[in-house]
């Protein structure tokens, strides 16, 4: 089962709105707990984006300086992959810093 991560922005006068989604597939568990990510991904539902930009953006940096991170990973996971997924959590946030974090 994937890992759904959105944010989820409401005007004053607006119904809620998905303002950025992005999923990743399973197996990456472990790699998100070794760069610090865990809980910004996890535990975050709730949270404005602004409060887990900075532990995402540590963590792409921690995967992008230690490739050897990639061989904790199973089979039918990439770095690759997890890195484009948290460059693109973190634009999100970046962009959208006042919506809700919301995952699945």
């Amino acid at each position: 089962m994937s890992f759904v991560f959105r944010l989820i922005s409401q005007d004053e006068d607006a119904a809620p709105s998905v303002a950025f989604q992005d999923s990743i597939g399973p197996g990456y568990v472990s790699l998100w707990e070794k760069v610090g990510v865990y809980d910004a991904l996890y535990n975050s539902d709730g949270r404005e984006a602004r409060e887990v930009s900075r532990a995402i953006a540590f963590g792409i940096d921690q995967l992008s300086d230690n490739e050897a991170l990639g061989r904790m990973l199973p089979a039918t996971a990439r770095l690759g992959e997890a890195i484009r997924f948290l460059e693109n959590v973190h634009r999100g946030c970046t962009i959208h810093s006042s919506a809700r974090v919301e995952t699945h």
